[in-house]
């Protein structure tokens, strides 16, 4: 480990099928560049050897793109033990996981109708017209795990392929017909300082281009990142034919495929900041214990 105690760990091969190299080259990236900013190596750790890590050192922070329990738990405990900085938090993690998303984000104008039900109850519902049906535990992790179901039959259909899966539970969301649009940040949540954020038409669809707010859809998926918890996030958004704009999904440090040199810089920057901050903080503290034990007894 460096002297600085900063490492990154990546993501799980079986959350990244068919982005194996894309959700590595982001992690790689972001390390090389901090590595050049702060002068030393920078170890990126596989989940695995993470847990086999321990903790019998002490990191001054971590950045991670693993999602499962086991390394969320472990991280937690680097974070109350040792007071570890963690970007993302593994709260804001969580936060992103179906059922936490839509508790959080139903409570705002601009998500969907969506509800969390079993895959067994799903199959006993009807479909009353076009939804989305999504895995209900993480995010969409291959293709099947978002599908759109335009008829009570397609959605039967799609129920079942979940069952035969063996997914437990599902998201159900109602359609918003429109373009999609996929967004990216990077934030400083604690200083409300924007570091970088991008938006792109996704390319897969019958574009209308339909006019909208550019500074209402950077508010919207700023505010569903700050509900979150979340600082490096991606997500969609969808502008319906009267302008409306709808955030549909969050994810944490997506793989910014498009865009990863510019994603790793922004990042990069972030991580120093709050480094930057951490070592000003305990320099006042330094300080402010030294001018105590200089102080006469009372």
């Amino acid at each position: 480990m460096n002297n600085l105690g900063i490492f990154g760990i990546y993501r799980e091969r079986s959350h990244s099928p068919k982005r194996e190299f894309d959700d590595e080259a982001i992690l790689k990236l972001t390390a090389m560049k901090l590595s050049e900013s702060l002068g030393v190596d920078i170890p990126l750790l596989h989940p695995e050897e993470f847990l086999r890590a321990g903790l019998d050192f002490s990191p001054r922070l971590i950045f991670f793109m693993c999602e499962e329990e086991p390394y969320l738990a472990r991280l937690k405990e680097f974070q109350h033990a040792m007071g570890t900085f963690l970007v993302n938090t593994v709260q804001s993690v969580e936060n992103t996981f179906r059922k936490s998303m839509i508790e959080i984000l139903s409570e705002t104008e601009f998500f969907p109708k969506s509800f969390v039900l079993s895959t067994r109850e799903a199959s006993m519902h009807h479909s009353n017209g076009p939804v989305w049906i999504k895995r209900g535990d993480y995010h969409a992790i291959e293709e099947k795990d978002v599908v759109f179901a335009p008829d009570n039959q397609a959605f039967n259909e799609c129920i079942g392929g979940f069952i035969k899966r063996e997914i437990e539970s599902v998201v159900i969301q109602s359609h918003v017909p429109g373009d999609i649009i996929k967004f990216y940040s990077v934030t400083d949540l604690a200083n409300n300082r924007q570091f970088w954020f991008k938006w792109f038409y996704h390319k897969d669809q019958e574009l209308k281009k339909y006019p909208f707010s550019q500074d209402e859809l950077h508010s919207r998926c700023q505010a569903a990142g700050r509900l979150l918890g979340l600082e490096i996030f991606g997500g969609d958004a969808i502008v319906d034919p009267d302008g409306n704009i709808y955030v549909i999904d969050v994810n944490a440090w997506p793989s910014f495929a498009l865009f990863r040199d510019e994603a790793s810089s922004a990042i990069s920057a972030l991580i120093t900041h709050r480094l930057l901050e951490q070592a000003d903080s305990n320099g006042i503290q330094d300080r402010r214990n030294a001018a105590g034990a200089c102080s006469p007894a009372p």
